[in-house]
């Protein structure tokens, strides 16, 4: 039903409170200022709870766990992808399986024509649109 703990209206209400006593000292005397930080504390302490019930309905209960933070923080993983990767290759050498290899045979690099310049700032228009459309595979 609710979102969070008290721990976050305490934080929210905080922090409001002491920046309204911190911009209302500037204009006003330290017990005013002090009164409106207070004023402001419990107000924002109360508005806290109504939005975590409101985000508890809104979330619903099946979404709830989602939120649980009693394992969230407690297990680092130091393993990086590559790590990761050659342990699965090795637990795989120890199975007598091979991991699958690339096919390379069919492969040709790409040959792309060249626009020949015979010293001239003139090029040719017809040999920039033949290697237009080679560029763009028409």
């Amino acid at each position: 039903m609710w979102i969070g703990s008290i721990k976050w209206n305490l934080i929210v209400a905080s922090m409001v409170g002491v920046l309204t006593f911190v911009f209302s000292f500037v204009n006003n005397l330290f017990l005013g200022s002090l009164l409106r930080s207070l004023v402001a504390f419990l107000l924002f302490f109360s508005l806290m709870f109504l939005f975590r019930f409101l985000a508890g309905k809104v979330i619903g209960r099946e979404n709830r766990n989602m939120f649980a933070s009693e394992d969230k923080g407690q297990h680092i993983d130091l393993v990086t992808p590559e790590e990761s990767a050659q342990r699965q290759g090795q637990e795989g050498g120890k199975k007598g399986e091979q991991p699958p290899s690339a096919d390379f045979s069919q492969f040709t690099p790409s040959d792309f024509p060249h626009i020949a310049r015979d010293g001239k700032d003139h090029i040719d228009p017809e040999e920039v649109a033949r290697a237009l459309r080679v560029f763009s595979n028409e």
